[in-house]
């Protein structure tokens, strides 16, 4: 009998739903720093993950009165936390932070104290509008939810305040009355000029605590951003004010997407503006020569020299301004980067901050055009690692494969980089070698994902890269002096053209007939599985899958990118039999077993955590302490590194046997949850989000108790019982509504 992964569960839909009951989350892993990394110099926290569209904002994480910074990336939704260090004046990257924010934030992530309670709450965009969660504890920190939708007056309706996805509006005290108001592209009628949705907080209460808003005018500062340019043109603004429309049909007609910055630069007492646009490389600035309360921007002053002549903001697309005081010298700098994700946008060297220089009001230059960037691993977009010794000496080398890398100056093709270990097996520390080992730029892959396998049976390793159009390259590798030598032999491999777009391919030996077969994840989330029925000189596949959606996997959740970067491993550090671990880009690397044969299901036993999207995961020993790490490549280009205590194995214990005592149903549920046995004396349950922070709590008794779980967001949590009779945890599922 082949080497066949043994069933423990069943497969539930399209989702698999498992249990889970080794005693340590995560696998024991944890999130760490420790891991040496030189490019261009040593690398000062090179395991951050990476930035694509980073959102900056302000908050005292460790309370300890500086102002330290949560950044949201956009592109993939999901988020940073570094801490300023007061001696060295800089910061460090923070991570055990981040589980104490919300887990489903997306889009656009502004931090803002709207409540006058010195604590910064969250907005964030919630299907063409706004949601804000209240800040209610700091250490940790809690936030609750205040409102799912922002409510707004319009005069003749009132409705939920717009706000385009991709947008970044302005949420400020836009008239200095004391409380939060918000500005923002309005849609239909609207969409070319600032909506005011202006706080009525102070009005109606005489404080700055709640969320009421009154659109007071649909042309704030009198201008528009015409159709298709991003030149300021003054205008009258009509006396009516246009309620937003159906936004999925008509919201981007002619405003496909802008970023709003306020700051009053000449120190009147007023907010001059700075806008990104969505097809621009440049900001355009203007200055109010009105007033807070009677604004009118001077469409004769505006300048794309923003924020100043000698070094002005320039690369592609969708500039966005974000203030904070990164020097902490008590005046608001700048940081300017993209908030446009697609591909012909930078996701490198683009995060530019100046110093704020002046006495009042604002005068900025430029301090470094990395900021943040230049401490850590940022190679473009969709990093895959692999450990393998490349030069022969018995130390684990790093190559890092990338889909691209565009800063504002330069573009790089899809490529490995070569990181050499300078160090020792105990102690590795990765030194850039080479920016294009093996010359795989001379392709014009796009999205290279590699593996390695002796797939020709010369007692070396040959490397099988898949691309974003699903196809299969096959580099020989022929030593010389035990340094690896990859030569491209097989373009499009065997002819396996039906993958589907970004294929990852694994080598393992599934049959258990001696030879490496092939299983291939790609974008979709899904699976396919080839049988090499040649020999282990001389491998032959068929170019259609032996069986697709092999295992019925599915990890793009609902729809529609899954990213499945799947390894199968066979270590004792995991447990006695082989597992299949999936990278996906639901932030998780889910862990399977299979049936008695090939043909079976698989089951989801447990997920790995990990905040980052298009994750690639590598297991291996990489301090030489017996101990598995776990090392990830990233959809935002960079490399996440997980420690661990000791080797936590692979829950081996039987769902079947499990589901004897009791069983979760219905599983998707759309709010509302049923247990089924021997539940008649008190026990604890626990909903838990997938970061592990603690959203439902209840103590329940009596035969087939039923949960309600309304109000939770669509995704996955954990189930958490505790009791005299029952103990474990289950993977649910709550579907989209």
């Amino acid at each position: 009998m082949g080497k066949v992964i043994k069933a423990v569960a069943v497969f539930i839909t399209v989702i698999s739903i498992g249990f889970s009951i080794h005693g340590q989350s995560n696998l024991g892993f944890t999130e760490s720093d420790n891991l040496n990394f030189s490019f261009d110099g040593a690398l000062r926290m090179p395991t951050v993950g990476g930035f694509t569209n980073p959102q900056f904002s302000e908050i005292d994480l460790n309370q300890d009165g500086a102002q330290d910074l949560f950044v949201f990336d956009r592109a993939k939704n999901t988020w940073r936390t570094f801490l300023f260090n007061t001696t060295t004046s800089r910061y460090d990257y923070a991570p055990n932070y981040e589980s104490q924010f919300p887990a489903d934030l997306k889009d656009m992530v502004l931090l803002r104290d709207y409540n006058c309670d010195g604590h910064p709450d969250i907005f964030d965009f919630k299907t063409g509008g706004f949601r804000v969660h209240r800040c209610i504890a700091q250490n940790p920190w809690k936030f609750e939810l205040a409102t799912e939708a922002i409510i707004s007056d319009y005069g003749s309706v009132v409705t939920e305040a717009f706000l385009l996805p991709g947008d970044v509006p302005a949420i400020i005290d836009i008239d200095f009355d004391g409380d939060m108001d918000i500005l923002a592209f309005g849609n239909g009628d609207t969409e070319n000029t600032l909506v005011l949705h202006e706080n009525q907080s102070q009005d109606q209460y005489g404080n700055c605590d709640s969320l009421e808003f009154l659109v007071t005018t649909s042309c704030w500062g009198g201008f528009q951003e015409p159709p298709n340019s991003s030149t300021l043109e003054a205008i009258a603004c009509r006396p009516e004010i246009t309620p937003p429309i159906n936004w999925q049909d008509h919201a981007a007609r002619f405003h496909p997407g802008s970023t709003i910055f306020f700051d009053d630069v000449d120190a009147d007492g007023d907010y001059d503006i700075t806008l990104g646009d969505i097809q621009t490389t440049e900001f355009v600035f203007a200055e109010n020569i009105g007033s807070a309360s009677s604004p009118e921007i001077d469409v004769n002053t505006q300048t794309t020299d923003f924020p100043n002549s000698t070094n002005p903001v320039k690369m592609q697309y969708m500039t966005a301004a974000y203030g904070a005081d990164i020097d902490h010298d008590g005046k608001r700098d700048l940081i300017a980067t993209t908030n446009n994700r697609i591909d012909s946008s930078c996701n490198a060297g683009h995060v530019w901050s100046y110093r704020n220089v002046a006495t009042n009001g604002s005068e900025y230059q430029l301090s470094e055009k990395s900021f943040l960037l230049q401490d850590m691993l940022d190679l473009g977009t969709g990093s895959v690692p692999l450990v393998f010794d490349v030069d022969g000496d018995n130390l684990d080398d790093l190559l890092v494969a990338t889909d691209f890398f565009r800063s504002p100056t330069a573009f790089k093709s899809s490529r490995i980089y070569y990181f050499r270990n300078e160090g020792s097996s105990i102690n590795p520390s990765f030194n850039l070698e080479n920016d294009d080992y093996a010359s795989i730029s001379d392709f014009d892959f796009r999205a290279a994902v590699p593996t390695l396998g002796d797939i020709d049976g010369d007692g070396d390793q040959d490397m099988l890269i898949g691309d974003a159009a699903g196809n299969l390259h096959l580099f020989e590798n022929n030593p010389s002096n035990g340094v690896a030598s990859f030569t491209l032999v097989a373009p499009n491999y065997m002819g396996i053209n039906s993958i589907g777009a970004d294929a990852a391919p694994s080598f393992f030996d599934l049959s258990g007939d001696g030879v490496l077969d092939l299983v291939v994840g790609e974008r979709i989330g899904t699976l396919s599985y080839f049988e090499n029925t040649g020999t282990a000189s001389n491998a032959s596949f068929t170019s259609a899958p032996t069986i697709s959606n092999f295992g019925k996997v599915d990890v793009s959740f609902f729809c529609c990118n899954g990213y499945a970067k799947p390894q199968i491993i066979e270590r004792t550090e995991f447990g006695p039999e082989p597992y299949l671990f999936i990278g996906s880009d639901e932030k998780h690397v889910f862990i399977y077993t299979q049936g008695a044969s090939l043909n079976d299901s698989f089951a989801l036993l447990d997920s790995i955590g990990i905040l980052a999207d298009r994750i690639a995961p590598v297991f291996h020993d990489i301090d030489g302490d017996g101990i598995i790490e776990l090392l990830s490549g990233t959809g935002e280009g960079g490399i996440k590194f997980y420690d661990r205590d000791e080797n936590y194995p692979v829950s081996n214990t039987s769902v079947a046997s499990n589901k004897k005592s009791w069983e979760v149903y219905p599983n998707p549920t759309d709010g509302a949850i049923t247990l089924s046995g021997d539940f008649n004396t008190m026990h604890h349950i626990q909903i838990l989000t997938v970061e592990g922070k603690i959203c439902r709590d209840f103590n329940i008794m009596g035969n087939q108790p039923h949960l309600d779980l309304s109000g939770l967001n669509e995704g996955y949590y954990l189930l958490r019982v505790a009791g005299s009779v029952v103990n474990g945890q289950a993977s649910i599922v709550i579907a989209p509504k």
